[in-house]
């Protein structure tokens, strides 16, 4: 009995010297540096267009005293998933790369409170509909508003805070 304690305890010492004496650079692979190749040139682009530009400093006005406004959010950044396993994976890969075009958020709470989407007015596309029904209803699951603007209609500060729920009344 004391042979078998005796060859596990020498495999076990052999076992661990092996993996000591293994060099980093045969570690896992995923831990190389990103090195951007030379052929690539990477320049910065405008997060917003005028327009946007314009809407987002009318909301940021009507709501100044009540919200923090952020502009193109990951819906996937706003929401908890709290689920195990395959379930919170499927949800996050549902939810993966769906843009929030702005963010109202509570300064006390740090927490996402309403969600602005802008409606181009055009007929949307059926890719498009899709997008818009899965930001709505996880949206709506996590008790989130959703409104939704035409970025190409003209806005006053009062009208928004009233849509917003901020204004004079309360």
């Amino acid at each position: 009995m004391e042979n078998v304690f005796i060859g596990l305890a020498i495999a076990f010492l052999v076992f661990l010297i092996w993996r000591l004496s293994i060099s980093p650079t045969t570690g896992p692979v995923g831990k190389e540096s990103f090195v951007l190749p030379p052929s690539v040139t990477l320049r910065p682009q405008p997060l917003l267009t005028d327009t946007d530009l314009l809407l987002y400093n009318l909301i940021r006005l009507a709501v100044e005293d009540h919200y923090l406004v952020f502009a193109r959010v990951p819906l996937w950044s706003i929401v908890s998933v709290e689920a195990e396993g395959k379930a919170r994976s499927q949800v996050l890969r549902h939810i993966a790369l769906k843009q929030l075009d702005f963010v109202l958020v509570h300064p006390g709470t740090k927490a996402a409170e309403q969600v602005v989407l802008l409606d181009e007015g055009l007929p949307p596309q059926s890719h498009e509909v899709i997008r818009r029904g899965k930001i709505q209803s996880v949206l709506k699951a996590a008790g989130i508003k959703l409104i939704t603007l035409k970025p190409h209609t003209s806005y006053t500060v009062p009208q928004l805070a009233q849509l917003f729920g901020v204004g004079d009344e309360e």
